[in-house]
């Protein structure tokens, strides 16, 4: 079994990375350099292929390889939404064009008007820290309204010295010390 998984494995490496040509102006070292990267990154596939086979539940390169190409496709999928939702529902002065976003994302109109939700439109709303255009979609608050600071609190972290806490970027992040 570990054979035919190995060979599977291999013969898919072949199939994601094809066999060069060697180019009209190319010397041999040249070429010979890019046939061993060639090999390198089929080695490299081949060996990922049969660790995910050992970690997938079936055990089979091509299904594990299938897996995580569908994940990939959901996660570019979900950006695509997100990016027609933030085009329609944030840009000002006027949203994209349906017509702009569906030629550029390759859907159809009807399809790039439907693509998101409003589950969408919050998601955005909360990591841009902004309503939308509309005004009917406010961002999340990141901590809830019944938590209540000690009534000592100032302002400031009480173990960072008066004036020296540090203070968050644009992005609400705090940089690190």
């Amino acid at each position: 079994m570990l054979h035919r998984v190995e060979e599977i494995a291999h013969e898919l490496a072949k199939i994601l990375i094809p066999n060069i040509t060697i180019g009209a102006d190319e010397g041999s070292k040249e070429y010979e350099a890019r046939l061993k990267a060639l090999r390198e990154q089929r080695r490299t596939i081949t060996a990922d292929l049969m660790m995910a086979a050992r970690a997938s539940t079936s055990e089979d390169p091509v299904l594990a390889k299938l897996d995580e190409l569908a994940a990939q496709k959901r996660d570019i999928q979900q950006q695509m939404r997100l990016i027609v939702a933030y085009a329609r529902e944030f840009v000002r002065p006027e949203p994209y064009r349906l017509r702009a976003l569906a030629e550029a994302a390759d859907m159809s109109i009807s399809g790039t008007r439907t693509a998101y939700t409003s589950a969408d439109v919050a998601t955005i709303s909360t990591r841009i820290g902004r309503k939308d255009t509309k005004g009917t979609t406010y961002p999340a608050r990141s901590k809830p309204s019944s938590v209540r600071r000690p009534p000592e609190f100032d302002g400031e972290q009480w173990w960072a010295p008066s004036g020296s806490a540090p203070t968050a970027n644009d992005d609400g992040i705090v940089p690190a010390s």
